[in-house]
């Protein structure tokens, strides 16, 4: 994954380990002080969480009492054995990409249960970023962890299950995609979008003209935005469904 904007590397990023197989760098709150909001950095297919954590200082100054983590996906990606994966993806199938959906739901649930536990924080206090194969985790842990404050889904896609309902509360949903997108075609997102209505949510949205599998300048702003409106929330953003 390409973030398509400078950082700033002087930022220091501490590396938190955790007695679960899931482990990867994170950055503590700008402010010094004790957390109160969390968001967590899902990486792609094939990369680790030292490429999505980048996002973190672009957004920390905005949210100086969020804490940052980037997890590396729970195995070795099976096509890249440098980098990891949330589940394998030898077929890029709705079919094959649900049934990976449910492996990693158990596991990214706990995750998210010990995380939270540790800071004293809910989900209500929690949101989840994810690029490509991470946003797609994203999407579903929206509808897999109850009361989550919301997701953002950088270049991936929505694939519910069948029996999939709205949430309650309704979380906050940020879609992000670039419309020359060939590895996750841009109709993914229309999908997504479409797909996320039909079920009662209404996500904010954004297009990239031009841009390929990747995040720019302007997606990291939008969601910084977003991340910033959601946590001033007394309560999770709801959308209503639109008639």
């Amino acid at each position: 994954m390409r973030i398509q904007a400078k950082v700033n590397h002087t930022i220091f990023i501490k590396i938190i380990e955790w007695e679960d197989m899931i482990k990867g760098p994170g950055l503590l709150p700008c402010s010094g002080q004790k957390a109160k909001n969390l968001v967590v950095l899902l990486h792609g297919y094939g990369s680790n969480g030292d490429d999505l954590i980048s996002l973190a200082p672009y957004w920390s100054k905005m949210m100086p009492d969020t804490e940052f983590l980037a997890p590396n996906g729970p195995d070795v990606c099976e096509s890249f054995s440098f980098g990891y994966q949330w589940f394998g993806l030898r077929e890029f199938t709705p079919s094959y990409v649900r049934t990976g959906l449910d492996a990693a739901r158990p596991v990214l649930r706990k995750y998210f249960q010990e995380i939270l536990t540790e800071r004293s924080l809910t989900p209500k206090d929690l949101a989840i970023v994810g690029f490509s194969q991470g946003g797609m985790v994203a999407l579903d842990m929206a509808f897999a962890l109850k009361d989550l404050r919301g997701a953002i889904c950088y270049s991936g896609g929505f694939y519910p299950l069948p029996e999939t309902s709205l949430p309650e509360p309704q979380p906050g949903i940020l879609l992000v995609h670039g419309d020359a997108d060939t590895c996750v075609p841009y109709v993914a997102f229309l999908d997504a979008q479409r797909d996320l209505k039909k079920l009662g949510l209404h996500p904010q949205t954004l297009t990239c003209p031009g841009l390929g599998h990747s995040i720019d300048e302007e997606g990291i702003k939008v969601g910084g935005r977003f991340l910033v409106d959601l946590f001033a929330q007394e309560q999770p953003v709801i959308y209503m469904k639109q008639q």
